[in-house]
């Protein structure tokens, strides 16, 4: 594996961890400000979670398919946080979380769609099965 290869799989588990990170957080933060628990929302919620994490297990096995739904589904994410930016009627500071998911599903669509070291680490997964 040669420097641009690491660099991509490196990138690529550090994007991930950062996507679970905000799954985890979206999952907290919706029951924190719940009065009650909801148990139905709470399954719903830890399908997508597990979902999620299948997804990125394939992106990372090299799979182009789960790449391109990936990118769509971030995409649809980073643009839903921008606009709740602008449209949730709130402090600055509660609109954080926002910001923080609208940089991190950003720098996903740049890293799995753009660059050259995921693609090269890519090649690497595919050619080494």
């Amino acid at each position: 594996m040669n420097i641009l290869q690491k660099t991509g799989q490196k990138r690529t588990i550090l994007i991930s961890i950062s996507i679970v990170l905000v799954s985890i957080h979206t999952i907290y933060f919706y029951h924190s400000l719940m009065p009650e628990f909801e148990v139905k929302k709470l399954i719903q919620q830890g399908v997508r979670f597990l979902l999620t994490i299948g997804l990125l297990i394939m992106i990372y096995k090299g799979k182009n398919w789960a790449r391109i739904l990936g990118v769509i589904l971030f995409a649809i994410a980073a643009l839903t946080a921008i606009y709740s930016i602008f449209t949730v009627n709130t402090s600055l500071i509660n609109k954080t979380p926002f910001m923080v998911m609208s940089f991190v599903y950003s720098v996903a669509i740049y890293h799995f769609y753009f660059s050259k070291s995921f693609k090269a680490f890519v090649e690497f997964q595919t050619q080494n099965k």
